[in-house]
């Protein structure tokens, strides 16, 4: 009962870790979803906040900001900032404000303003701005692009037709196309886009929040779901050693039991003799009691007495030997009775393939008398296949005599055919070669033309006339001799050379240059920046270089002598260093060597050492790195393939050392027997059924233990 509630325990506590498994797996599967969900709802809102900073910092008024500008009063709808840039140009850039030298103010009418055509909707109902604005906004009418010059000679005057494009149809007749966004116009849309991107940033943020709870609430779960796991796996990995404990004391106990039974039943046996003697000798005791009650003189009985024991003897062997010939009959009868039910059983099989053997037979039967009506049938099919193959043969003579013919004629064609494809790739080459000659006359006509009209216009441009005006404007007359090119030329490059002389008149000069200037101070401030950020990184990288040679001086330091003490115990002996080569500068640009002289040897590098050698070498400089800075950790894979048993010895002996010393606890993966039996715990996979691995483990430690104390 105490294995059947362990067996059930740790078959319950599997389930649980197996689901606790599941559940890590599940969660960090959703951890790492919420995690990058989070990561990308960051990233969105921080693009949204660079975007908003972007925008508040180009939106912020540029020098004197003591009077606040009309246009950052002012609050349009989506889709109406050119339409509102058109209509008020600069006078956006004006503040409202008295104490300004051009500002707005509120100036009432006097009467009743004049209303804008029927049908028209004022671009006030789209604006919300200060009081100061709304009698010109009122007298501005907003439009489709295709009705404003059909509108524009009712409008009265002051006011003006504005389209969302941004074109302007104005009371006197003035009319200006949209030509791209104006300053006013941008600064008003950036100003909507600020107001939704404050909003989406909003939002992002408040997702990028909850995303980030989530992701932390996730990892929180599967932090949690690892740790139920390793409680759990510690708790199976418990179960298992009582488990395995109680088998192994059930099984002694079991063992004791059966021991207890035989002997019980052997005493029990003895005693049921015994029991049996006991009585018989009463009966006898009593019997011969009598008989000294009748008989005065026992002497002529005890005769018959020796006798009646030897005769109760002999019949005791005889009844002994009559129950061993009961039992060896009774044996064979069971054994005759088994084999009489098996053969009963081999008959009735091989009546069964009697029977399927006949029905089989009488198939084969039927099929043979199938096969012979068959054969009864086709017995004049050769002498038709003949028939039909002197006809077929007859036929194939013609149709080769026909294909002879046809391959005459298809020859004679063949050769007609040729020459006429020779003519028609001749007259093909004749009409490609006239027509890309007749192309090429094209295009010489064609870039005449455009070079003809290139020089009109560029006349055109210079003079205003076209060429033939030319002459009239130079007052030459038409039928007086052109002057020569070269002259022509001389004065043209020299009425050029005197116009660059004269040179143009920049108005903007003054403040290009205050611009440029301070340009140029902010370049040079930011050089100056980052030559000190260079300089100070520098000196950190020198610091940085100067403790790291330090650091590596030491442990190197380390790392070699404990190399040099570990080498001689696992080599029994000899000498060994580490080197550092190319580092007379740098050593963190240099690289390491292992010298090592194995005892009896010559001192050599490590790659002209043979395997084993190299290996323990390695091993060596392993554990003097472990000795330096101790991992809790260590894992070893087929280590000790390439050492006989003495070095594996050795290597066994030192790594029991490091685990007393450095407390460091090592999985070695290994398959020889001497490491093997040098370790605390065995774990192996074992396949008790095909298809089906287990994993098993041995605690050498308490094996150990139960020997000793059996013995």
């Amino acid at each position: 009962e105490l294995g059947q509630s362990l067996m059930s325990s740790v078959s319950d506590v599997e389930a649980e870790a197996l689901a606790a498994e599941e559940r890590v797996q599940l969660t960090v599967l959703d951890a790492k979803s919420k995690r990058d969900e989070a990561a990308a709802a960051i990233l969105s809102a921080g693009r949204l906040k660079t975007e908003v900073d972007t925008l508040l910092k180009l939106l912020k008024p540029a020098g004197d900001d003591t009077f606040t500008l009309v246009v950052d009063q002012i609050k349009v709808a989506p889709g109406y900032e050119m339409a509102l840039g058109a209509a008020l140009g600069e006078d956006l850039e004006a503040p409202v404000s008295d104490q300004s030298p051009v500002h707005w103010r509120h100036n009432p009418p006097q009467g009743q303003d004049p209303a804008l055509p029927e049908g028209v909707e004022p671009l006030l109902t789209h604006v919300a701005a200060p009081p100061e604005l709304a009698r010109r906004l009122a007298q501005i009418g907003f439009v489709e692009r295709d009705e404003g010059a059909r509108l524009q000679p009712q409008l009265k005057a002051g006011q003006r037709l504005v389209s969302r494009e941004g074109d302007l149809w104005r009371w006197d007749g003035f009319v200006a196309g949209a030509h791209g966004a104006t300053a006013a116009g941008q600064r008003l849309a950036e100003r909507n886009r600020l107001g939704a991107l404050m909003e989406e940033q909003a939002a992002a943020q408040a997702q990028a929040d909850r995303l980030a709870s989530e992701a932390h609430a996730a990892a929180e779960s599967h932090a949690t779901a690892e740790a139920d796991e390793r409680r759990l796996r510690a708790l199976w990995r418990e179960t298992q050693m009582k488990l395995a404990q109680t088998r192994e004391a059930l099984t002694a106990m079991e063992r004791l039991a059966r021991e207890t039974e035989t002997k019980l039943s052997s005493a029990t046996d003895a005693r049921d003799i015994a029991q049996e003697a006991l009585v018989d000798a009463s009966e006898k005791l009593t019997e011969v009691d009598m008989a000294l009650e009748h008989l005065g003189d026992a002497d002529p009985f005890e005769e018959q007495l020796q006798s009646a024991q030897d005769d109760a003897s002999e019949k005791r062997t005889a009844v002994a030997e009559a129950r061993a010939t009961l039992a060896t009959l009774e044996r064979e009868h069971r054994h005759r009775t088994e084999r009489l039910a098996a053969i009963v059983t081999e008959i009735e099989r091989w009546t069964s393939r009697r029977d399927a053997a006949g029905n089989q037979r009488d198939a084969l039967q039927e099929r043979l008398v199938e096969a012979e009506e068959e054969l009864e049938a086709m017995a004049d099919l050769p002498g038709m296949i003949e028939e039909q193959r002197q006809k077929l043969m007859s036929a194939v003579a013609d149709a080769e005599r026909a294909r002879t013919a046809a391959a005459d004629d298809l020859a004679k064609a063949d050769t007609v055919f040729r020459e006429i494809q020779q003519q028609l790739k001749a007259a093909q080459a004749a009409v490609s070669n006239e027509r890309e000659a007749k192309a090429r006359g094209e295009a010489k006509l064609e870039g005449a033309r455009q070079r003809r009209m290139e020089h009109a216009r560029k006349t055109q441009d210079a003079l205003g006339v076209m060429p033939d005006g030319c002459l009239a404007l130079a007052e030459h007359a038409a039928d007086a001799p052109l002057p020569s090119l070269a002259d022509v030329e001389r004065t043209l490059s020299r009425l050029k050379a005197d116009r660059e002389r004269l040179g143009g008149v920049n108005l903007a000069a003054d403040e290009d240059l205050t611009k440029l200037t301070e340009q140029f101070d902010a370049l040079d401030k930011e050089r100056f920046d980052v030559e000190e950020a260079i300089a100070k990184l520098r000196g950190g990288i020198g610091e940085l270089n100067k403790e790291a040679k330090a650091r590596l001086g030491t442990a190197f330091d380390t790392v070699n002598g404990h190399f040099q003490k570990l080498f001689g115990v696992l080599f029994g002996g000899g000498e060994a260093r580490l080197e550092m080569i190319e580092s007379e500068e740098d050593p963190l640009q240099g690289g390491l060597e292992i010298f090592a002289k194995p005892p009896g040897k010559k001192p050599a590098t490590l790659s002209l050492l043979s395997g084993g050698e190299q290996t323990l070498t390695a091993l060596s400089l392993i554990f003097a790195v472990f000795l330096t800075n101790p991992s809790p950790i260590c894992v070893l894979d087929e280590v000790d393939a390439p050492l006989d048993d003495a070095n594996v010895d050795r290597f066994c002996t030192m790594m029991e050392r490091m685990a007393a010393d450095t407390a460091t606890r090592f999985l070695v993966i290994t398959h020889h027997p001497m490491t093997m039996a040098r370790m605390n715990r065995l774990f192996g996979v074992t396949m008790a059924e095909k298809g089906v691995s287990q994993l098993v483990s041995v605690d050498l430690e308490a094996a150990r233990r139960f020997v000793e104390e059996a013995a």
